[in-house]
C-alpha cells in the first residue's frame, strides 16, 4: 500500500485507518500516545541536553520535562500518569491489532 510508505507515523496511521486496517478509533488512541511520547521525548532532550525514550528517573529532570510541558510546578506525577495512561491505551490497540 503505497499510502503506508512513509516516515511519518501520523500520515501512516491515518492511512491505514483510511484502508480499514485499523478502526478510526483505534488511530486515534495510536497517534496520542505517539504525540505523548514524542513530546516526552523532546522535552527530555531540552531538560537533559542528550536524547532519551523513557522518562526521566531523577525527579529533577522529570520536574523538567514536566514544566517544559506545560504542567504545573509540582505535577511531575501527573505527567508520569499521564504517559503511563496513553501507554496502557496504545498497548491494548497493539494487542487487538496485532495478537488477537
Amino acid at each position: 500500500m503505497p499510502a503506508l510508505r512513509t516516515t511519518r507515523t501520523l500520515v501512516a496511521l491515518q492511512a491505514a485507518a483510511d484502508a480499514g486496517l485499523v478502526l478510526p478509533e483505534q488511530a486515534r488512541v495510536l497517534g496520542q500516545a505517539w504525540r505523548t511520547a514524542s513530546r516526552v521525548r523532546n522535552a527530555t532532550l531540552l531538560v537533559r541536553g542528550r536524547p532519551g525514550d523513557t522518562l526521566p528517573t531523577d525527579l529533577r529532570e522529570l520536574t523538567g520535562v514536566a514544566r517544559v510541558l506545560g504542567y504545573p510546578p509540582g505535577a511531575a506525577g501527573t505527567l508520569v500518569d499521564d504517559y503511563r495512561r496513553a501507554a496502557r491505551r496504545a498497548r491494548t490497540v497493539v494487542e487487538q491489532v496485532f495478537y488477537r
